[in-house]
């Protein structure tokens, strides 16, 4: 009985919401998606049966949004959906679709209380495979303990369900799409992910979150090529500004735990942002996330990269002032798409506890990584890599220990044909005697030559042209070369050493355009690197 009042309503909704998407079909038809995500809290109604559906339908009317990923829909999805004027696509009781634009293929996977999925027309004959989810979360979130970030292992088991399903999830929908007429069509997978997300719990954080955890449930569309659109538009983690979890219960862990992903080369996040607030009262536990979509162009088969290496010394200057907004100014006037810094302090002492790579981050709107070689009054020392494109996954290369700790800081993005490729940035040890110096050079040229992708290769190698730790790590790499007249790096005032340099393998991947070392005599011991190189996609299926 209940199928077929759904079936009933749908039928009628559908005359209003084909009217409206007809009218706006054709090929000058505006290029824009709004998609969003919301778990509307026990069908919007625990502020009553009217007044809190209400409020969600103006939520969502407000927003704009075209289509919405919904869960604890609870049987308020079908007035919800005719306030709007939209199609209603359910499945079992949770989880639903809204859509401004006409469902023409339920292409739903999986267990109907956790996703149902929908090929939706977009005006002038575009298509996009939309899925809203719910995941599980194996503990009670309102028991204290079960946010303990002393014991991340606990944390973990809470959300050990939620990656189990997610896999099958995927799974599930690529082989429902897998037939040549979903080829290269855009996927979108939104819902409540019940999880936290490893590009915000790492180790430029730990401030904010008081743990790092690599979290393997937003690992799993991540690895699989899907972007996360709210951390792609919005490089900087604000733990408190980004969360969806929840916007009413504020004496809760804030957290970001409901998501966006898509996977396209013909439509890019241009915005996104949560929703929290509505005019009478919010109606739900959970903030709407809201992601605008733009339809691109085919990505560039080169794409040109401005790359910087840049010894910091920490902020501190030849002036002997710490002036971290002289080291960001320094990097601005470059206009980099790529940074490898090193000497990079976050939250010490000596540079005033700043968080050195997420404040860089922030004020040149890049994507952030950190890696620690040890802990230093208070803080963590270390390296660090900026990105223009988003970071998928962060690798931290062992390295033998020297006259210090050391390591390489990987950092693994997706270029705009979806190649993917690693910037790999590094800080050998400084002492005269090479024999620390080589064997983690070694070490490192063997992590290298396991590398499945390309990469570029830049640090501080405290080594100079001719020794055996340039020959070993110059070998089978592109050298980005620096003028014969003007290649000393150390130091910024006298400067009488190369040491600083950029590399890139393979070979076919690259070309170097130009190299030049900044004169900048202030706000470091070390002269920077610019690098402007082309990177050559190799990837033939572009989906």
């Amino acid at each position: 009985m209940f199928r077929k009042l759904i079936a009933g309503c749908i039928a009628v909704w559908c005359v209003t919401a084909l009217a409206t998407a007809s009218a706006q079909t054709g090929e000058n038809a505006p290029q824009e998606l709004r998609a969003m995500s919301w778990n509307i809290w026990h069908g919007g109604k625990q502020d009553g049966d009217e007044a809190g559906p209400r409020r969600v339908v103006e939520v969502i009317r407000d927003s704009g949004a075209d289509i919405v990923a919904m869960q604890e829909t609870y049987g308020s999805g079908e007035r919800i959906a005719m306030a709007l004027g939209f199609h209603f696509q359910p499945r079992g009781t949770n989880v639903s679709i809204l859509s401004r634009y006409p469902v023409v293929e339920d292409i739903s996977v999986f267990e109907e209380f956790k996703c149902v999925g929908a090929i939706v027309e977009l005006p002038g004959n575009r298509r996009i495979a939309f899925y809203s989810i719910w995941l599980p979360y194996n503990a009670e979130i309102w028991e204290a303990g079960t946010r303990d970030t002393s014991n991340p292992q606990s944390m973990l088991d809470a959300c050990k369900s939620s990656a189990t399903d997610l896999e099958k999830i995927h799974s599930a929908i690529n082989g429902r799409l897998a037939g040549p007429q979903y080829k290269d069509i855009p996927i979108v997978i939104a819902g409540d992910f019940n999880s936290m997300s490893h590009l915000d719990w790492s180790a430029v954080n730990p401030d904010q979150f008081g743990a790092v955890i690599d979290w393997p449930t937003s690992h799993v569309l991540v690895d699989a090529g899907f972007r996360d659109s709210f951390r792609e538009v919005n490089p900087f983690v604000d733990r408190v500004g980004d969360r969806t979890w929840t916007p009413r219960f504020p004496e809760q862990e804030q957290d970001r735990i409901d998501y966006v992903y898509y996977r396209s080369n013909s439509w890019q996040a241009t915005e996104s942002r949560v929703i929290a607030s509505q005019a009478e009262k919010f109606p739900s536990d959970h903030a709407a996330l809201l992601t605008v979509f733009q339809e691109t162009a085919s990505p560039p088969a080169e794409t040109g990269l401005r790359v910087v290496s840049y010894n910091i010394k920490h902020g501190r200057g030849m002036d002997d002032v710490v002036d971290l907004n002289r080291t960001a100014e320094v990097l601005k006037k470059l206009q980099p798409d790529f940074v490898g810094l090193q000497e990079v302090d976050n939250r010490v002492t000596r540079s005033g506890t700043i968080n050195e790579p997420a404040e860089l981050g922030r004020q040149l709107g890049l994507h952030a990584a950190f890696g620690s070689f040890m802990d230093l009054q208070g803080g963590q020392y270390g390296l660090a890599v900026l990105s223009r494109y988003p970071i998928r996954r962060i690798h931290h290369f062992s390295l033998p220990k020297g006259n210090e700790p050391r390591m390489a800081l990987g950092v693994e993005v997706r270029m705009p044909g979806g190649d993917p490729m690693m910037l790999v940035n590094l800080h050998f040890d400084w002492v005269g005697d090479d024999t620390f110096r080589f064997d983690q050079a070694s070490r490192l040229d063997g992590f290298l030559k396991e590398l499945k992708m390309p990469y570029i290769l830049l640090g501080d190698f405290n080594d100079r042209p001719g020794s055996r730790t340039l020959d070993l790590l110059s070998q089978n790499r592109l050298e980005a070369k620096k003028p014969a007249d003007d290649r000393f790096t150390f130091s910024s005032t006298e400067p009488d050493r190369e040491i600083d340099f950029i590399f890139a393998a393979p070979a076919e991947s690259w070309k170097i355009q130009s190299t030049q070392v900044i004169d900048e005599p202030v706000a470091s011991d070390h002269r920077p690197v610019l690098a402007e190189l082309t990177f050559q996609s190799k990837t033939e299926n572009k989906k």
